[in-house]
């Protein structure tokens, strides 16, 4: 084999395999990737705007709409116009979003923590230090 792609190909395999993991946490509480993201967003950053939520989950428009939607009819969020600007739209966790969160995201924690844990501490600062300047690359062009 060529080795010239190697490390993308890796690079790949992991991915898939994390993201994997993800899916598989999530639907055990009715919930899809990005639908996570967004209660995850709005968990740790209080209130935020759609615009806000888009950019922290990095979605189409269209898709975070029907996402939010979704979100709202299992009554997870809440979605108001902005006092300030009522042409955008501020979204917040509900009682329920709360509670739910409160119990799937430590589990979540744990969950991913047992795929990484395969690495040592050092190896994985490593791995966070070679990923950020992969990353960097694609945001100064």
């Amino acid at each position: 084999m060529n080795n010239e792609l190697k490390t993308v190909t890796i690079l790949f395999r992991a991915t898939d395999y994390i993201r994997s993991c993800i899916q598989k946490d999530v639907q055990r509480y009715d919930l899809n990737v990005t639908e996570f993201g967004v209660l995850e967003t709005l968990y740790h950053k209080g209130p935020q705007s759609v615009h806000n939520i888009k950019s922290k989950v990095l979605i189409a428009n269209s898709s975070l709409s029907y996402v939010i939607d979704t979100l709202i009819q299992k009554s997870l969020i809440r979605k108001e116009k902005a006092p300030q600007d009522r042409r955008h739209h501020i979204c917040e966790l509900t009682d329920q979003g709360k509670v739910l969160f409160d119990e799937a995201y430590p589990r979540h924690v744990d969950q991913l923590r047992s795929v990484l844990d395969i690495l040592t501490s050092e190896e994985e600062q490593q791995l966070q230090t070679l990923l950020k300047k992969l990353g960097k690359q694609g945001s100064s062009s």
